[in-house]
C-alpha cells in the first residue's frame, strides 16, 4: 500500500511540475495578461531575483520539462 501511495504522489508531483513549467513559459511568451498563467511570473520573479539571474526561470522550466519528458519515455 505504501508503494502505491508513493507512486501516486510521485505521478502527481511530476504532473504539477510540468504544469508550473508550462505556466512559466506561457507567461514569458505572452506576458502577464494571460488568465491562470499570467501571475506566475510575479511569483517566480522573487525567486529569480533572490538567485540573481534573469534567465534562471527559463532554464529551470526547461529542466523540469525535459526531466518529465525523459521519465515518461522510460
Amino acid at each position: 500500500m505504501m508503494n502505491r501511495v508513493g507512486s501516486a504522489l510521485w505521478e502527481i508531483t511530476k504532473f504539477l511540475s510540468l504544469v508550473v513549467a508550462v505556466a512559466i513559459l506561457i507567461s514569458m511568451l505572452f506576458g502577464t495578461g494571460v488568465p491562470f498563467f499570467g501571475g506566475i511570473l510575479d511569483n517566480t520573479k522573487l525567486v529569480i531575483d533572490a538567485l540573481g539571474s534573469e534567465g534562471l526561470g527559463l532554464i529551470i522550466a526547461i529542466i523540469i520539462i525535459l526531466s518529465v519528458w525523459n521519465s515518461r519515455s522510460n
